[in-house]
Protein backbone atom coordinates (compact mmCIF):
# COMPACT_ATOMS: atom_id res chain seq x y z
CA UNK A 1 0.00 0.00 0.00
CA UNK A 2 1.07 3.57 -0.63
CA UNK A 3 1.39 6.25 2.02
CA UNK A 4 -1.79 7.48 3.65
CA UNK A 5 -3.53 10.69 2.64
CA UNK A 6 -2.04 12.41 5.68
CA UNK A 7 1.49 12.12 4.33
CA UNK A 8 1.03 11.96 0.56
CA UNK A 9 -1.55 12.67 -2.12
CA UNK A 10 -3.90 9.69 -2.18
CA UNK A 11 -4.49 8.24 -5.63
CA UNK A 12 -7.18 5.91 -6.89
CA UNK A 13 -4.53 3.56 -8.24
CA UNK A 14 -3.12 3.09 -4.72
CA UNK A 15 -6.20 1.10 -3.79
CA UNK A 16 -6.07 -2.71 -3.77
CA UNK A 17 -6.70 -4.25 -7.18
CA UNK A 18 -10.02 -5.68 -6.01
CA UNK A 19 -11.36 -2.23 -5.17
CA UNK A 20 -10.00 -0.69 -8.37
CA UNK A 21 -11.82 -3.38 -10.34
CA UNK A 22 -15.07 -2.62 -8.51
CA UNK A 23 -14.76 1.11 -9.09
CA UNK A 24 -13.96 0.73 -12.79
CA UNK A 25 -16.45 -2.00 -13.65
CA UNK A 26 -19.49 -1.31 -11.47
CA UNK A 27 -22.42 -0.78 -13.84
CA UNK A 28 -24.19 1.76 -11.66
CA UNK A 29 -21.14 3.89 -10.90
CA UNK A 30 -20.98 7.02 -13.05
CA UNK A 31 -18.77 10.05 -13.35
CA UNK A 32 -21.26 11.88 -11.14
CA UNK A 33 -20.60 9.47 -8.28
CA UNK A 34 -16.88 10.21 -8.54
CA UNK A 35 -17.61 13.94 -8.66
CA UNK A 36 -19.77 13.61 -5.54
CA UNK A 37 -16.91 11.80 -3.80
CA UNK A 38 -14.53 14.63 -4.63
CA UNK A 39 -17.04 17.20 -3.41
CA UNK A 40 -17.65 15.59 -0.03
CA UNK A 41 -14.34 13.94 0.87
CA UNK A 42 -12.32 16.54 2.76
CA UNK A 43 -9.09 14.61 2.16
CA UNK A 44 -9.41 15.19 -1.59
CA UNK A 45 -11.01 18.65 -1.73
CA UNK A 46 -7.77 20.58 -1.45
CA UNK A 47 -6.30 18.72 -4.43
CA UNK A 48 -9.21 19.48 -6.76
CA UNK A 49 -8.38 21.39 -9.92
CA UNK A 50 -9.77 24.79 -10.88
CA UNK A 51 -11.65 23.15 -13.76
CA UNK A 52 -13.36 20.75 -11.36
CA UNK A 53 -14.34 23.64 -9.07
CA UNK A 54 -15.66 25.64 -12.01
CA UNK A 55 -17.75 22.75 -13.37
CA UNK A 56 -19.22 21.79 -10.02
CA UNK A 57 -19.83 25.10 -8.30
CA UNK A 58 -20.30 27.81 -10.95
CA UNK A 59 -24.10 27.38 -10.67
CA UNK A 60 -25.77 26.05 -7.52
CA UNK A 61 -29.23 25.86 -5.97
CA UNK A 62 -29.92 26.53 -2.29
CA UNK A 63 -33.09 25.17 -0.69
CA UNK A 64 -34.82 26.97 2.17
CA UNK A 65 -33.71 24.15 4.49
CA UNK A 66 -31.11 24.11 7.26
CA UNK A 67 -28.82 21.45 5.77
CA UNK A 68 -28.73 23.25 2.43
CA UNK A 69 -27.95 26.56 4.17
CA UNK A 70 -25.10 24.93 6.09
CA UNK A 71 -23.59 23.55 2.89
CA UNK A 72 -24.00 26.98 1.27
CA UNK A 73 -22.10 28.60 4.16
CA UNK A 74 -19.30 26.04 3.95
CA UNK A 75 -19.06 26.47 0.19
CA UNK A 76 -19.03 30.28 0.36
CA UNK A 77 -16.22 30.20 2.94
CA UNK A 78 -14.15 27.56 1.14
CA UNK A 79 -10.88 29.17 -0.02
CA UNK A 80 -10.74 27.14 -3.24
CA UNK A 81 -14.36 26.44 -4.22
CA UNK A 82 -16.00 29.65 -2.97
CA UNK A 83 -14.47 32.03 -5.56
CA UNK A 84 -15.86 29.90 -8.40
CA UNK A 85 -19.50 30.37 -7.35
CA UNK A 86 -21.14 32.81 -9.77
CA UNK A 87 -24.84 31.91 -10.05
CA UNK A 88 -26.90 31.14 -6.94
CA UNK A 89 -30.51 30.04 -7.26
CA UNK A 90 -32.66 30.30 -4.15
CA UNK A 91 -35.52 27.91 -4.79
CA UNK A 92 -38.95 29.35 -3.92
CA UNK A 93 -40.37 25.82 -3.82
CA UNK A 94 -41.25 24.24 -0.48
CA UNK A 95 -42.86 21.03 0.71
CA UNK A 96 -46.35 21.36 2.16
CA UNK A 97 -48.78 19.69 4.53
CA UNK A 98 -51.06 19.29 1.52
CA UNK A 99 -48.28 17.41 -0.22
CA UNK A 100 -47.95 15.02 2.72
CA UNK A 101 -51.61 14.07 2.27
CA UNK A 102 -51.62 13.55 -1.50
CA UNK A 103 -48.10 12.24 -2.03
CA UNK A 104 -48.76 8.50 -1.45
CA UNK A 105 -51.26 8.37 -4.32
CA UNK A 106 -49.16 10.70 -6.47
CA UNK A 107 -45.96 8.68 -6.13
CA UNK A 108 -45.53 6.77 -9.36
CA UNK A 109 -41.84 5.92 -9.94
CA UNK A 110 -40.52 5.27 -13.43
CA UNK A 111 -41.14 1.86 -14.93
CA UNK A 112 -38.08 -0.22 -15.79
CA UNK A 113 -37.28 -3.48 -17.52
CA UNK A 114 -37.04 -6.64 -15.40
CA UNK A 115 -36.08 -10.20 -16.23
CA UNK A 116 -39.27 -12.26 -16.85
CA UNK A 117 -38.41 -14.65 -14.01
CA UNK A 118 -38.50 -11.83 -11.47
CA UNK A 119 -41.25 -9.79 -13.07
CA UNK A 120 -43.90 -8.80 -10.58
CA UNK A 121 -42.01 -9.72 -7.43
CA UNK A 122 -38.95 -7.55 -8.05
CA UNK A 123 -41.00 -4.74 -9.58
CA UNK A 124 -43.25 -4.53 -6.56
CA UNK A 125 -40.27 -4.52 -4.22
CA UNK A 126 -38.27 -1.92 -6.15
CA UNK A 127 -41.21 0.39 -6.84
CA UNK A 128 -42.31 0.11 -3.24
CA UNK A 129 -38.82 1.01 -2.05
CA UNK A 130 -38.72 3.98 -4.41
CA UNK A 131 -42.07 5.23 -3.12
CA UNK A 132 -40.91 4.93 0.48
CA UNK A 133 -37.71 6.79 -0.33
CA UNK A 134 -39.67 9.61 -1.98
CA UNK A 135 -41.95 9.88 1.05
CA UNK A 136 -39.01 9.82 3.48
CA UNK A 137 -37.03 12.53 1.67
CA UNK A 138 -40.17 14.65 1.18
CA UNK A 139 -40.90 14.51 4.93
CA UNK A 140 -37.29 15.43 5.66
CA UNK A 141 -37.61 18.49 3.47
CA UNK A 142 -40.94 19.50 4.98
CA UNK A 143 -39.54 19.29 8.53
CA UNK A 144 -36.37 21.24 7.75
CA UNK A 145 -38.21 24.00 5.90
CA UNK A 146 -40.82 24.29 8.66
CA UNK A 147 -38.10 24.49 11.32
CA UNK A 148 -36.31 27.26 9.43
CA UNK A 149 -39.53 29.28 9.25
CA UNK A 150 -40.28 28.98 12.96
CA UNK A 151 -36.83 29.56 14.48
CA UNK A 152 -36.04 32.62 12.34
CA UNK A 153 -32.47 31.52 11.61
CA UNK A 154 -32.70 31.66 7.80
CA UNK A 155 -31.59 35.26 7.42
CA UNK A 156 -28.83 34.84 9.98
CA UNK A 157 -27.38 31.89 8.03
CA UNK A 158 -27.69 33.77 4.75
CA UNK A 159 -25.79 36.68 6.31
CA UNK A 160 -22.90 34.37 7.19
CA UNK A 161 -22.71 33.00 3.64
CA UNK A 162 -23.03 36.37 1.89
CA UNK A 163 -20.38 37.89 4.16
CA UNK A 164 -17.77 35.60 2.57
CA UNK A 165 -18.73 36.71 -0.95
CA UNK A 166 -18.70 40.38 0.09
CA UNK A 167 -15.26 40.13 1.69
CA UNK A 168 -13.87 38.78 -1.58
CA UNK A 169 -15.76 41.49 -3.51
CA UNK A 170 -17.08 38.64 -5.62
CA UNK A 171 -19.71 39.34 -8.28
CA UNK A 172 -22.65 36.96 -8.08
CA UNK A 173 -26.03 36.42 -9.71
CA UNK A 174 -29.14 35.97 -7.57
CA UNK A 175 -31.79 33.76 -9.16
CA UNK A 176 -35.25 32.80 -7.94
CA UNK A 177 -36.24 29.87 -10.12
CA UNK A 178 -38.38 26.80 -9.47
CA UNK A 179 -35.86 24.64 -11.33
CA UNK A 180 -33.55 23.04 -8.78
CA UNK A 181 -30.28 22.23 -10.53
CA UNK A 182 -27.14 21.23 -8.64
CA UNK A 183 -28.58 21.48 -5.13
CA UNK A 184 -26.09 21.89 -2.29
CA UNK A 185 -26.34 19.95 0.98
CA UNK A 186 -29.52 18.03 0.28
CA UNK A 187 -28.81 14.34 -0.32
CA UNK A 188 -31.52 13.43 2.20
CA UNK A 189 -34.06 15.98 0.87
CA UNK A 190 -36.36 15.39 -2.10
CA UNK A 191 -35.73 17.75 -5.00
CA UNK A 192 -38.70 19.23 -6.87
CA UNK A 193 -39.71 16.02 -8.62
CA UNK A 194 -42.73 16.43 -10.90
CA UNK A 195 -46.02 14.88 -9.77
CA UNK A 196 -48.31 15.57 -12.75
CA UNK A 197 -51.24 17.74 -11.62
CA UNK A 198 -51.29 16.77 -7.94
CA UNK A 199 -50.52 19.78 -5.74
CA UNK A 200 -47.43 18.66 -3.85
CA UNK A 201 -45.30 21.80 -3.75
CA UNK A 202 -45.87 25.41 -2.71
CA UNK A 203 -44.26 28.42 -4.40
CA UNK A 204 -43.35 31.05 -1.80
CA UNK A 205 -41.58 33.74 -3.78
CA UNK A 206 -42.19 36.75 -1.54
CA UNK A 207 -40.58 35.28 1.57
CA UNK A 208 -37.68 33.73 -0.36
CA UNK A 209 -36.89 36.95 -2.24
CA UNK A 210 -37.17 39.12 0.89
CA UNK A 211 -34.83 36.95 2.98
CA UNK A 212 -32.20 36.81 0.26
CA UNK A 213 -32.27 40.47 -0.79
CA UNK A 214 -32.09 41.72 2.81
CA UNK A 215 -29.10 39.51 3.62
CA UNK A 216 -27.21 40.36 0.41
CA UNK A 217 -27.80 44.08 1.00
CA UNK A 218 -26.80 43.93 4.66
CA UNK A 219 -23.47 42.29 3.84
CA UNK A 220 -22.71 44.67 0.96
CA UNK A 221 -22.64 42.02 -1.77
CA UNK A 222 -21.92 42.87 -5.39
CA UNK A 223 -24.88 41.62 -7.45
CA UNK A 224 -24.49 41.92 -11.21
CA UNK A 225 -27.55 39.92 -12.28
CA UNK A 226 -31.02 39.07 -10.96
CA UNK A 227 -33.29 36.40 -12.47
CA UNK A 228 -36.97 35.90 -11.66
CA UNK A 229 -38.23 32.84 -13.54
CA UNK A 230 -40.73 30.02 -13.31
CA UNK A 231 -41.54 26.90 -15.33
CA UNK A 232 -45.36 26.97 -14.87
CA UNK A 233 -45.45 23.50 -13.35
CA UNK A 234 -48.85 21.95 -12.61
CA UNK A 235 -47.96 20.34 -9.28
CA UNK A 236 -47.14 23.59 -7.45
CA UNK A 237 -49.49 26.12 -5.89
CA UNK A 238 -48.57 29.81 -5.92
CA UNK A 239 -48.76 30.97 -2.32
CA UNK A 240 -47.27 34.41 -2.95
CA UNK A 241 -46.52 36.51 -6.00
CA UNK A 242 -43.20 37.95 -7.13
CA UNK A 243 -43.52 40.65 -4.48
CA UNK A 244 -40.77 43.05 -3.39
CA UNK A 245 -42.91 45.30 -1.20
CA UNK A 246 -41.19 46.08 2.08
CA UNK A 247 -37.64 45.69 0.73
CA UNK A 248 -37.64 48.74 -1.56
CA UNK A 249 -34.48 50.29 -0.12
CA UNK A 250 -32.47 47.06 -0.18
CA UNK A 251 -33.63 46.14 -3.69
CA UNK A 252 -32.93 49.60 -5.10
CA UNK A 253 -29.39 49.51 -3.73
CA UNK A 254 -28.64 46.08 -5.24
CA UNK A 255 -30.26 46.95 -8.58
CA UNK A 256 -27.99 49.98 -8.95
CA UNK A 257 -25.16 47.48 -9.58
CA UNK A 258 -27.01 45.31 -12.11
CA UNK A 259 -25.63 44.44 -15.53
CA UNK A 260 -28.46 42.03 -16.39
CA UNK A 261 -32.10 41.42 -15.45
CA UNK A 262 -34.29 38.46 -16.50
CA UNK A 263 -38.03 38.29 -15.77
CA UNK A 264 -40.31 35.41 -16.79
CA UNK A 265 -43.21 35.08 -14.35
CA UNK A 266 -46.73 33.83 -15.08
CA UNK A 267 -48.30 34.37 -11.65
CA UNK A 268 -51.87 35.63 -11.90
CA UNK A 269 -51.15 38.53 -9.55
CA UNK A 270 -49.83 40.54 -12.49
CA UNK A 271 -50.05 43.88 -10.69
CA UNK A 272 -47.58 42.76 -8.02
CA UNK A 273 -45.11 41.30 -10.52
CA UNK A 274 -45.25 44.43 -12.67
CA UNK A 275 -44.72 46.65 -9.64
CA UNK A 276 -41.57 44.68 -8.79
CA UNK A 277 -40.36 44.81 -12.40
CA UNK A 278 -40.81 48.59 -12.57
CA UNK A 279 -38.98 48.97 -9.29
CA UNK A 280 -35.98 47.02 -10.58
CA UNK A 281 -35.61 48.49 -14.09
CA UNK A 282 -35.95 52.04 -12.79
CA UNK A 283 -33.17 51.44 -10.23
CA UNK A 284 -30.69 49.92 -12.71
CA UNK A 285 -29.02 52.80 -14.63
CA UNK A 286 -26.12 50.62 -15.83
CA UNK A 287 -28.20 47.72 -17.12
CA UNK A 288 -26.65 46.10 -20.21
CA UNK A 289 -28.95 43.10 -20.74
CA UNK A 290 -32.74 43.03 -20.36
CA UNK A 291 -34.92 39.93 -20.79
CA UNK A 292 -38.68 40.26 -20.28
CA UNK A 293 -40.53 37.17 -21.36
CA UNK A 294 -44.18 36.68 -20.45
CA UNK A 295 -45.58 38.42 -17.40
CA UNK A 296 -48.98 37.23 -16.22
CA UNK A 297 -51.84 36.44 -18.59
CA UNK A 298 -50.97 36.83 -22.28
CA UNK A 299 -54.30 38.02 -23.63
CA UNK A 300 -55.66 40.35 -20.98
CA UNK A 301 -52.96 41.89 -18.82
CA UNK A 302 -49.99 42.96 -20.85
CA UNK A 303 -51.35 45.61 -23.18
CA UNK A 304 -51.22 48.06 -20.29
CA UNK A 305 -48.45 46.70 -18.08
CA UNK A 306 -45.60 45.95 -20.48
CA UNK A 307 -45.41 49.48 -21.96
CA UNK A 308 -45.38 50.77 -18.39
CA UNK A 309 -42.37 48.59 -17.52
CA UNK A 310 -40.47 49.64 -20.65
CA UNK A 311 -41.09 53.32 -19.90
CA UNK A 312 -39.44 52.83 -16.50
CA UNK A 313 -36.20 51.41 -17.93
CA UNK A 314 -33.50 53.81 -16.72
CA UNK A 315 -30.50 52.41 -18.57
CA UNK A 316 -29.23 54.16 -21.70
CA UNK A 317 -26.47 51.60 -22.29
CA UNK A 318 -28.44 48.47 -23.15
CA UNK A 319 -26.45 46.10 -25.36
CA UNK A 320 -28.83 43.16 -25.38
CA UNK A 321 -32.64 43.20 -25.39
CA UNK A 322 -34.84 40.10 -25.47
CA UNK A 323 -38.61 40.67 -25.38
CA UNK A 324 -41.12 37.93 -25.89
CA UNK A 325 -44.61 36.51 -25.60
CA UNK A 326 -46.78 39.47 -24.70
CA UNK A 327 -49.09 41.98 -26.35
CA UNK A 328 -47.95 45.53 -27.01
CA UNK A 329 -48.83 48.09 -29.64
CA UNK A 330 -46.32 48.77 -32.40
CA UNK A 331 -46.16 52.43 -31.40
CA UNK A 332 -45.34 51.63 -27.75
CA UNK A 333 -42.64 49.13 -28.74
CA UNK A 334 -41.15 51.49 -31.32
CA UNK A 335 -41.17 54.30 -28.76
CA UNK A 336 -39.08 52.21 -26.37
CA UNK A 337 -36.61 51.05 -29.02
CA UNK A 338 -36.21 54.54 -30.49
CA UNK A 339 -35.55 56.16 -27.13
CA UNK A 340 -31.96 57.37 -26.76
CA UNK A 341 -31.27 55.59 -30.08
CA UNK A 342 -29.79 52.68 -28.07
CA UNK A 343 -26.28 53.45 -29.37
CA UNK A 344 -24.66 50.41 -27.73
CA UNK A 345 -27.23 47.83 -28.78
CA UNK A 346 -25.58 44.66 -30.11
CA UNK A 347 -28.42 42.14 -29.98
CA UNK A 348 -32.18 42.52 -30.33
CA UNK A 349 -34.62 39.61 -30.11
CA UNK A 350 -38.39 40.00 -30.44
CA UNK A 351 -40.36 36.80 -30.11
CA UNK A 352 -44.14 36.57 -30.20
CA UNK A 353 -44.71 40.31 -29.77
CA UNK A 354 -48.38 40.72 -30.62
CA UNK A 355 -49.83 44.06 -31.69
CA UNK A 356 -53.23 42.71 -32.75
CA UNK A 357 -55.34 44.14 -29.95
CA UNK A 358 -58.85 43.78 -31.38
CA UNK A 359 -59.51 40.29 -30.03
CA UNK A 360 -58.33 37.84 -27.42
CA UNK A 361 -56.62 35.56 -29.96
CA UNK A 362 -53.19 36.58 -31.20
CA UNK A 363 -53.46 36.69 -34.99
CA UNK A 364 -50.33 38.62 -35.89
CA UNK A 365 -47.09 38.74 -34.00
CA UNK A 366 -43.61 40.05 -34.60
CA UNK A 367 -40.57 37.83 -34.48
CA UNK A 368 -37.06 38.91 -35.36
CA UNK A 369 -33.51 38.46 -34.15
CA UNK A 370 -30.69 40.88 -34.86
CA UNK A 371 -27.36 39.56 -33.65
CA UNK A 372 -23.69 40.30 -33.72
CA UNK A 373 -23.33 39.46 -37.42
CA UNK A 374 -25.68 42.16 -38.68
CA UNK A 375 -25.57 45.93 -38.53
CA UNK A 376 -27.84 46.36 -35.54
CA UNK A 377 -28.31 50.11 -35.87
CA UNK A 378 -29.21 49.83 -39.57
CA UNK A 379 -31.67 47.01 -38.95
CA UNK A 380 -33.18 48.82 -35.99
CA UNK A 381 -33.68 51.96 -38.06
CA UNK A 382 -35.36 49.88 -40.77
CA UNK A 383 -37.70 48.26 -38.26
CA UNK A 384 -38.64 51.60 -36.76
CA UNK A 385 -39.35 52.99 -40.22
CA UNK A 386 -41.10 50.06 -41.93
CA UNK A 387 -42.56 48.21 -38.97
CA UNK A 388 -41.92 44.76 -37.58
CA UNK A 389 -41.83 41.51 -39.59
CA UNK A 390 -44.99 39.47 -39.27
CA UNK A 391 -45.84 35.82 -39.03
CA UNK A 392 -49.55 35.41 -39.76
CA UNK A 393 -51.66 32.64 -38.25
CA UNK A 394 -55.29 32.03 -39.11
CA UNK A 395 -56.94 31.06 -35.83
CA UNK A 396 -60.25 29.19 -36.07
CA UNK A 397 -63.04 29.99 -33.64
CA UNK A 398 -63.76 26.30 -33.05
CA UNK A 399 -61.46 24.74 -30.45
CA UNK A 400 -61.49 21.38 -32.21
CA UNK A 401 -61.42 22.81 -35.72
CA UNK A 402 -58.44 22.81 -38.06
CA UNK A 403 -55.74 25.45 -37.58
CA UNK A 404 -53.80 26.56 -40.64
CA UNK A 405 -50.41 28.24 -40.33
CA UNK A 406 -48.61 29.73 -43.30
CA UNK A 407 -44.85 30.21 -42.93
CA UNK A 408 -42.49 30.70 -45.88
CA UNK A 409 -44.90 29.28 -48.42
CA UNK A 410 -45.70 26.12 -46.42
CA UNK A 411 -49.19 25.48 -45.08
CA UNK A 412 -49.66 23.40 -41.95
CA UNK A 413 -53.12 22.14 -40.92
CA UNK A 414 -53.60 20.68 -37.46
CA UNK A 415 -56.66 18.51 -36.74
CA UNK A 416 -57.10 16.31 -33.64
CA UNK A 417 -53.40 16.12 -32.83
CA UNK A 418 -52.26 15.51 -36.43
CA UNK A 419 -50.26 18.02 -38.42
CA UNK A 420 -50.54 17.97 -42.19
CA UNK A 421 -47.90 19.97 -44.04
CA UNK A 422 -48.41 20.95 -47.68
CA UNK A 423 -45.39 21.92 -49.76
CA UNK A 424 -45.87 22.41 -53.52
CA UNK A 425 -49.14 20.51 -53.48
CA UNK A 426 -47.77 17.47 -51.63
CA UNK A 427 -49.05 16.62 -48.18
CA UNK A 428 -47.19 15.07 -45.30
CA UNK A 429 -48.90 14.01 -42.06
CA UNK A 430 -47.26 13.98 -38.67
CA UNK A 431 -48.91 12.67 -35.50
CA UNK A 432 -48.16 14.68 -32.41
CA UNK A 433 -47.67 12.52 -29.36
CA UNK A 434 -47.37 13.77 -25.85
CA UNK A 435 -44.66 11.99 -23.92
CA UNK A 436 -44.56 12.28 -20.17
CA UNK A 437 -40.99 12.67 -18.97
CA UNK A 438 -40.62 12.17 -15.25
CA UNK A 439 -36.83 12.05 -15.16
CA UNK A 440 -34.96 14.69 -13.18
CA UNK A 441 -32.54 17.05 -14.88
CA UNK A 442 -29.52 17.83 -12.72
CA UNK A 443 -26.39 19.44 -14.17
CA UNK A 444 -27.91 18.96 -17.64
CA UNK A 445 -28.05 15.16 -17.31
CA UNK A 446 -31.14 12.99 -16.97
CA UNK A 447 -31.40 10.49 -14.19
CA UNK A 448 -28.55 11.78 -12.03
CA UNK A 449 -28.76 13.94 -8.94
CA UNK A 450 -25.54 15.60 -7.86
CA UNK A 451 -26.15 17.24 -4.52
CA UNK A 452 -23.31 18.75 -2.49
CA UNK A 453 -22.66 19.02 1.18
CA UNK A 454 -21.85 16.85 4.17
Amino acid sequence: MADTADSALFRLMDLPNELIKLVCSHADLSVYDLMALRRTCKLTREFSSDEFARRCFHSITVLMARSSFRAFIELSQHPHFGPFVKWINFSPISASAEGLRVLPSATRPLAHETHPVFEGVVDAFVLGAQSLDIMRTYRNRYREEAQLKTDGSAEQMLNVAFKAFAERKQKICLAFNDEELNIVGAQHLLSNLHFAQCTVWYLERKETIARTIRAAFKQGCTIDRIELCETTRQDARNISACCTDGIEQELTSLCSQLDALDIDICHQDTETTVRSAKRMVSAAPSLKSLDIYEIGDYNNANQVHIPGILKCVASKSLRRIHLGNFQISTSDLASFLARDNLPRLKELCLEGICDHVEGTFCQEYSSCIIGEKGDVQTELAKILKDGFPKRVEEIQDQVDGPVETQVDGQVETQVDGQVETQVDGQAETQVNEEVEDQSMMIDGTEGHQTNSGE
